[in-house]
């Protein structure tokens, strides 16, 4: 093999160039329906989110006791189901009945986020609250720093 050079090794592997045609078929739109697996997928995510974020905001009212770690570990899930869902079915094609139940879990989401958010408020004023007490009771008056800087 050492014997042959370039040429002769152009000789023995023929190089032929030939136009490749490729048939393109006529894909017709699929986007005047949702095909069953799809919505009852949709449908599945949809109702999971809504026990979810109903279990939840009736604990953060004060009904129930909840894991709020678990809770947003589920809720992250389900929200990436619900994406996943989404995007084989695509948004021009959602059914009416899905259009209004998106809408209501929109709603119950918002409100999730308010009773988050005051809870968590509540939360940094209890927090402001002790280390104040904190600060006071451990002071003899000789230095005036702060706790921490919350």
């Amino acid at each position: 093999m050492s014997d042959l050079n370039d040429n002769q090794h152009k000789e023995l592997v023929p190089h032929q160039e030939a136009a490749i045609e490729v048939e393109q078929e006529q894909v017709e739109d699929s986007d005047d329906y949702i095909l069953p697996q799809d919505y009852i997928a949709l449908s599945k995510s949809i109702d999971r989110i809504d026990t979810l974020l109903n279990s939840e905001n009736e604990a953060l009212i004060g009904k129930h006791d909840i894991d709020l770690e678990e809770s947003a570990y589920l809720k992250g899930r389900a929200m990436l189901d619900l994406d996943l869902a989404g995007k084989a079915v695509g948004p021009e094609n959602l059914p009416s009945e899905i259009v209004v139940r998106l809408q209501d879990l929109q709603e119950k989401l918002s409100m999730n986020m308010k009773l988050i958010s005051t809870q968590l408020n509540a939360v940094k004023d209890v927090s402001d609250l002790l280390s104040k007490v904190m600060k006071e009771h451990d002071s003899d008056g000789t230095y005036e720093s702060l706790v921490g800087s919350w």
